[in-house]
């Protein structure tokens, strides 16, 4: 029987052959990386919200939606008026990638005070 992968481990289901969050986390190599940004995905996205997303996609794009919605959620997260969009095209990308890495290193983000990107 094949170990479940971390992203269906931190979300208690079952882990199959043809699981479609295991590729998604490929691109992090970290196990607990894995899970740190699986569980964050889960919590804003809601675990059905999330592989239904995942689910949505041809299979050789789900690795791309899941990084999408990490960035876009952590954009949100940083500048719930403008999401990650708006530090992009403010300028502002590198605080949407930290939350990212801050995310995968199992810290909390909080958002910015006062921050507009308009």
């Amino acid at each position: 029987m094949r170990m479940s992968c971390n992203g269906c481990r931190v979300l208690r289901k079952g882990c199959s052959d043809n699981c479609s969050i295991r590729p998604c986390l490929e691109w992090i190599k970290n196990g607990e990386s894995q899970a740190n940004a699986t569980v964050f995905l889960a919590k804003f996205y809601g675990r059905a919200g999330l592989t239904s997303l995942i689910n949505a996609a041809a299979e050789h794009e789900r690795p791309a939606i899941f990084r999408s919605l990490l960035y876009e959620a952590c954009g949100r997260m940083v500048n719930p008026v403008f999401g990650a969009v708006g530090l992009l095209w403010s300028g502002n990308w590198q605080i949407c990638h930290a939350a990212v890495e801050s995310i995968l290193n199992g810290c909390p983000i909080s958002p910015l005070d006062g921050f507009t990107s308009a």
